[in-house]
């Protein structure tokens, strides 16, 4: 930890660097967790997105007389567009509030959050790598891995910090069998309410268990069906969930949010929308790999197995939410959890047809990573990689690196 505060506080750009040449090191992950802080201090926040809200939010409580009635309001709220149906965002903004009403410090504290998740769910994997050796292309299921829900994430804190501690607790629950990992997984809904959905999936299938060579076959068969439609969606919702909920299903579901989601979807660049349908179907591809392979040595490793089991459930649900408006987040975590599956298979099995279809693959995956870091550079400020924590609280410069190159 002594080596990862030394960078911190002098170049964390650089730090992180270092962190990737030396990830064998113990101090390593810390520097990546110290990183996330940083940028979370340091990020690029645009008008009009969710941090904006939260930001809002904080200098209101900060102005406002401490009262309970006034914790209690800032938990739910429908005036605030569907309101705070969480309890982790309104409780990190009252805590923040109680000593600052800067957005700089309230995303610094969020940055430590999901940079503790984010570098543990890293060195989950790299921990399973050390054991190979000369394993070049492994890297690129690795760096897939890491940019599927990347720290540039940050921006849409709850989702994506309920994604990596949902993440987190299912590797402990299934790769480490320690039933702690069950208590992890369901603290994610307080994150993100949207989370019920991942998480019941998961109880299904840790008490009951399906094989995985049949969810595969309904894995592929749902490339090929689209039973949903937002009408259908809302309906089942508004008809089964709690009413504190409806507001905020409500506002993701009305005519009004789908019309502007589409509009913003038809705003994207083509390698935009490309980069995540090749990660989709390189997924797929190697799945299948897996699938038809005479090397069966997978199917005895029970841990291993869970594993790729449940990702592939995630998969299957996530292919058919998809097909609504903001359903793909489903989709980010799957990919996400099955990425990781396929980095240990490659690891644990040995299997040369798998290690020949990663290589074919590896310049759709570079594609891919490529495309990721450069949506990093939106929100990744010349703050962040040319500044530390003591020039980043007397400088204010937040400039996105996108505007340095365009």
């Amino acid at each position: 930890m002594k080596n990862a505060f030394f960078y911190f506080i002098i170049f964390p750009f650089y730090g992180l660097i270092q962190a990737i040449k030396n990830y064998r090191l113990p101090w390593a992950k810390n520097m990546v967790w110290l990183f996330v802080v940083f940028y979370g201090y340091t990020m690029y926040r645009p008008d009009g997105v969710d941090s904006t809200r939260y930001i809002v939010k904080l200098q209101r409580l900060y102005e406002e007389p401490r009262t309970w009635d006034t914790f209690i309001g800032s938990f739910y709220s429908i005036d605030e567009g569907g309101g705070s149906v969480d309890i982790y965002e309104p409780i990190m903004v009252n805590f923040v509030s109680l000593f600052s009403n800067l957005g700089n410090v309230l995303f610094a504290f969020y940055g430590l959050v999901f940079g503790y998740f984010y570098s543990r769910n890293i060195w989950f994997l790299i921990d399973e790598i050390k054991i190979k050796q000369n394993a070049k292309y492994i890297w690129v299921l690795l760096f897939a891995f890491v940019c599927i829900i990347g720290f540039w994430e940050l921006n849409g804190v709850r989702m994506w910090t309920a994604a990596q501690v949902f993440f987190f607790g299912v590797y402990t629950a299934l790769m480490k069998n320690e039933k702690k990992g069950v208590l992890i997984v369901l603290s994610s809904v307080l994150i993100h309410f949207s989370f019920a959905l991942p998480i019941g999936l998961f109880l299904t299938y840790y008490f009951f268990k399906i094989p995985w060579r049949f969810l595969y076959i309904i894995f592929i068969s749902s490339f090929f069906v689209s039973l949903f439609n937002v009408t259908v969606v809302s309906t089942f919702l508004e008809n089964n969930l709690p009413t504190i909920l409806l507001p905020r299903v409500k506002s993701y579901t009305s005519d009004v949010y789908v019309e502007t989601y589409e509009t913003l979807n038809n705003q994207y660049n083509w390698y935009i929308k490309y980069s995540g349908m090749i990660i989709n179907y390189a997924i797929a591809f190697l799945l299948s790999v897996i699938y038809f392979s005479k090397n069966r040595k997978y199917l005895s490793d029970k841990k291993f197995l869970k594993f790729l089991s449940f990702a592939t459930i995630l998969l299957t649900v996530g292919n058919l939410l998809s097909k609504i408006p903001s359903g793909e987040r489903y989709l980010i975590l799957a990919q996400f959890t099955a990425m990781a599956s396929l980095v240990v298979y490659y690891v644990r099995f040995d299997q040369l047809a798998f290690k020949k279809s990663t290589v074919m693959l590896t310049p759709f995956l570079l594609f891919f990573i490529i495309i990721a870091i450069r949506k990093s550079f939106d929100t990744v400020s010349i703050m962040t990689v040319f500044t530390n924590p003591v020039l980043a609280t007397i400088f204010d410069a937040p400039v996105p690196l996108i505007d340095l190159i365009k």
